[in-house]
């Protein structure tokens, strides 16, 4: 797979208008706490990020998963950049798969003309999994693609994250610390 996963993820999540997302989360003044439609899937992200939603799901077999229409949302500074892969964008994908092995096919992922960076794992109370980070992309930013399972083996499904920024600093470890879903 290519970066070109990103722009079928936003098409797949785009079936509703754009939305202006206002809420903000009191606890952490530089962040925007997004819920998606169904209110099962929320988020942190940096406050700049958080200017517009498409929070009506996903289809997680745009990443090679069991099709079917899942809880998910895309938000970002710029929707309407977000699927050029070489449009400078701020901006997370999220998508719940109950079905399949989702890091096996975040380890799949290729983006070519991204340099590969290296991976990590994530690790907090409540996911683990890889994280793999691309740099040096068209857009002239980053690339994070990760594969979160509920820490502890509980019963909630996977959850499939993207995280495209621009710059230098990574905010990917706090948006996936901030992730909830029900």
């Amino acid at each position: 797979m290519t970066l070109a996963v990103a722009a079928v993820l936003a098409a797949t999540a785009a079936a509703v208008a754009v939305t202006v997302v206002v809420q903000r989360d009191d606890g952490a003044p530089d962040g925007v706490r997004i819920t998606d439609a169904t209110g099962r899937l929320a988020v942190e992200v940096p406050a700049g990020w958080g200017r517009e939603l498409r929070d009506s799901g996903w289809d997680p077999r745009a990443l090679g998963l069991t099709a079917g229409h899942q809880p998910g949302l895309v938000v970002a500074d710029d929707l309407s950049r977000w699927p050029d892969l070489t449009a400078a964008v701020d901006g997370v994908f999220v998508g719940v798969s109950p079905h399949g092995d989702v890091a096996a096919e975040v380890k799949a992922l290729q983006h070519t003309g991204c340099r590969y960076s290296g991976s990590h794992t994530f690790a907090d109370a409540d996911w683990h999994g890889p994280v793999r980070v691309w740099s040096g992309c068209p857009d002239g930013g980053s690339v994070t693609e990760s594969a979160l399972s509920p820490a502890g083996g509980g019963a909630r499904p996977q959850v499939y994250v993207q995280v495209r920024q621009r710059g230098a600093g990574d905010a990917t470890d706090g948006i996936l610390r901030s992730l909830r879903v029900s």
